[in-house]
């Protein structure tokens, strides 16, 4: 008993204290063993997607193998010391403008409600997400509020359970508000909040190690194609032979033979699809996903929000949230995107227009070849914003920052999921611009059942395949933070 009060005292001081943003892997933890010499799956990228696309294929795949599919994840960053995953804000909500975000977000919420249902391991710890259910609240200028409005009526046809809020009703629930030039808000009343991103990641990882999955360190740098050595013309369509896995800090690689390749690179999922033995020819269009840095910064306030503080997200793109208790508080900004005119597409293919627009009308994004913080952007640009928003934080002290990646799809902010159209054999997984750890149960799902099935079972996502990057048809998500 008093093992277990110390432990009970030990979590409640835990709680109170502010997140650091990193969560690195137990000291002596080694990079892992060699890859093997072939694997019926390769899923490159070892964050909180790839492992979930590992353990759905394992489950999903029952008796169908006598022996069991080798699946084997490559990760090229052992300590996680630069995965977007536990560097991110760790919030999951219902509150997107396109159906099959807000889907996959439901399906989520309910995985992560009996998460030690399908992650739990036998004779291991149960499995503590630490989940905050304060939800979300969105405020909309009076320009954005009839989108707004629209948006959660989509959202409740979804069975999303969003309430509207004047700012008579928002000043009365959330007196620290300054309501000045909000003319609605929403508010998720249910599977809305934040959670702990390593557990999620650690507990999808240990589980599919429990079911047979393979994981090695190591830096896919090169494949092999049925292409390679073909005579002209030139094929249209070609499948991945071998992987060339990089050992850490060496030139020495394994070649992997594979029947599936699934790219879960995050940020780097664009790259890969550059990197040698791949016929350029048949990588078009490219994979607009790029890495994007972003800052996350933490605060002391004693006099702000209380316990009641939800994920708020600003008019001005600024949001925050409760850091565990005692005033301490978490948040940043992105930059704004500003589109040009459409008369422009009508000299160009929408593809490249849309590229070109990120270029030309961006905000100025920060470098990511590093993930160094700048702290004048929280002084300069994110400070103020929230001080308006609550005069509380007019008096706040910072108490540290990081930064992380977005995996950012630069045509439509959204995921790419499904089936290369010319790599016959490889699935894709990536490009969710900053929501791909909320989406993550239900991502892994999709692509395993298309691997598994050849076809999606649980939701239909088909529009988030390739296709609408070769018709140049985005599907706009509005609700990128």
């Amino acid at each position: 008993e008093l093992g277990q009060t110390l432990e009970r005292m030990g979590q409640t001081l835990r709680d109170q204290l502010p997140s650091s943003g990193r969560h690195p892997i137990p000291l002596g933890t080694h990079p892992g063993p060699r890859p093997p010499d072939e694997a019926d799956v390769v899923v490159v990228g070892g964050g909180v997607v790839g492992w979930s696309v590992a353990y759905w294929l394992k489950v999903l795949e029952g008796r169908r193998r006598q022996h069991g599919m080798k699946v084997l994840v490559v990760e090229r960053d052992p300590m996680y010391s630069r995965a977007s995953t536990v560097l991110s804000a760790g919030g999951i909500r219902q509150q997107f403008s396109l159906r099959e975000n807000i889907q996959m977000s439901r399906f989520s919420a309910s995985f992560l409600r009996d998460i030690n249902e399908h992650l739990g391991v036998p004779n291991e710890p149960p499995i503590d997400i630490q989940f905050q259910p304060s939800g979300y609240l969105f405020l909309a200028s009076p320009q954005n509020a009839a989108a707004l409005e629209a948006t959660v009526q989509l959202q409740r046809d979804e069975g999303a359970k969003v309430t509207l809020l004047s700012p008579t009703q928002l000043k009365a629930k959330f007196p620290w508000i300054n309501t000045e030039d909000v003319a609605v808000a929403s508010y998720g009343l249910e599977d809305e909040g934040w959670f702990d991103p390593w557990t999620l990641l650690n507990a999808f990882r240990r589980k599919a190690i429990s079911l047979g999955v393979q994981s090695c360190s190591g830096e896919v740098r090169a494949f092999v194609t049925s292409a390679n050595h073909m005579m002209p013309p030139a094929p249209s369509s070609a499948r991945i032979r071998y992987v060339h896995v990089y050992m850490p800090d060496s030139l020495e690689y394994q070649p992997v033979a594979c029947a599936i390749v699934v790219n879960a690179a995050g940020a780097w999922a664009g790259k890969l699809l550059e990197v040698d033995g791949l016929p350029r020819g048949l990588c078009q269009p490219p994979l607009p996903i790029q890495p994007r840095k972003r800052y996350v910064f933490t605060w002391h306030c004693p006099n702000g929000p209380g316990l009641s503080c939800p994920f708020l997200i600003d008019t001005s793109g600024a949001y925050f949230r409760r850091d565990g208790f005692a005033g301490n508080y978490l948040g940043g900004m992105s930059p704004t995107e500003v589109s040009p005119r459409d008369p422009l597409r009508s000299f160009t293919p929408l593809f490249f227009i849309r590229h070109l627009q990120f270029i030309l009308f961006q905000e100025e994004e920060p470098d990511p070849s590093d993930l160094s913080v700048d702290h004048d952007y929280f002084q300069e640009q994110v400070w103020p914003r929230l001080a308006r928003r609550v005069p509380a934080f007019e008096s706040l002290r910072v108490r540290g920052s990081w930064a992380g990646y977005y995996d950012y799809n630069t045509f439509d902010r959204n995921g790419v999921l499904g089936p290369h159209p010319r790599l016959e054999n490889m699935f894709l997984a990536a490009g969710f611009s900053g929501h791909g750890l909320q989406h993550a149960p239900a991502a892994g799902r999709a692509v395993a059942e298309l691997v598994i099935k050849g076809r999606y079972e649980t939701l239909d996502l088909r529009r988030l395949g390739w296709d609408r990057l070769v018709d140049g048809e985005p599907l706009e998500e509005h609700g990128v933070v």
